[in-house]
């Protein structure tokens, strides 16, 4: 609900003034579905479509609207997965390389921005199902080593 809260009430203000930008952030195979992670993955889908018909609603009104679908990027987020970048197959992203090809994208009026060249690659070239196994296989793996939180240690 947050992204369309924030699409409706910066989305009338930009309209308004006829000019300005939104980026939504989404995930890269948000639309295939998201191993270990469903229920975010889904909510992610719903930004992606989102994001897209709002580019298609604003873009007479002069407001670009782009949703960020990054790939792993080096966040706190790898952490509550278990996820240590150093050990991950593939290097995440910097948060500053994502941010600038967010707003380099958002300034093209492009819809979609997948950051990181290799990022761009895989989503053009891996099946969904493929990118799914991988995702899992990594998740799995993070979540495997991570420790239970102190409450579920006690219930046991």
């Amino acid at each position: 609900m947050a992204h369309l809260d924030i699409a409706h009430h910066f989305g009338a203000k930009l309209a308004e003034r006829r000019r300005g930008g939104i980026i939504l952030v989404g995930a890269m195979g948000a639309e295939n579905g998201v191993p270990c992670m469903a229920n975010d993955g889904a909510a992610k889908a719903y930004v992606h479509s989102l994001g897209e018909a709002l580019q298609y609603e604003f873009k007479p009104l002069g407001v670009y609207v782009s949703v960020l679908a990054a790939g792993f990027t080096n966040t706190a987020v790898l952490e509550k997965f278990g996820l240590d970048p150093k050990t991950m197959p593939m290097k995440p992203m910097s948060v500053e390389q994502c941010v600038s090809e967010g707003l380099s994208g958002l300034l093209k009026n492009r819809s979609r921005i997948v950051p990181g060249r290799l990022n761009r690659i895989m989503n053009a070239l891996v099946p969904a199902s493929l990118a799914r196994k991988i995702e899992a296989d990594i998740l799995g793996k993070g979540l495997a080593r991570k420790p239970a939180p102190a409450n579920a240690r006690a219930e046991a």
